[in-house]
């Protein structure tokens, strides 16, 4: 349940909820998606990573380096049930 809530964070469920639907992806299109900074798409990552809800690996893209961020499977169940209570607990949020 703690774990629940930490979610609620806007930059973290936007963050995981562009994931689940997604293959994997980096930190500009995550961006792109939910209009979030990049430090906070980073700190979100983080507590994601942390919490085993995602995996994070660093690529390079010719010269640069990439880092690529897909939603694990206990991330997916993570959220699904997330939306769940979402459902349970707000009337209208179909």
């Amino acid at each position: 349940m703690e774990l629940q809530r930490a979610l609620f964070s806007p930059p973290r469920f936007k963050t995981l909820g562009f994931l689940v639907q997604v293959e994997e992806s980096d930190y500009p299109s995550i961006q792109e998606f939910t209009g979030l900074s990049i430090s906070d798409i980073s700190r979100a990552v983080g507590f994601l990573d942390e919490h085993d809800l995602v995996h994070v690996s660093k690529e390079r893209n010719g010269r640069y380096p990439v880092t690529v961020v897909s939603a694990s499977e206990a991330g997916r169940a993570e959220f699904r049930l997330l939306l769940k209570d979402l459902k349970k607990y707000g009337p209208g949020l179909e």
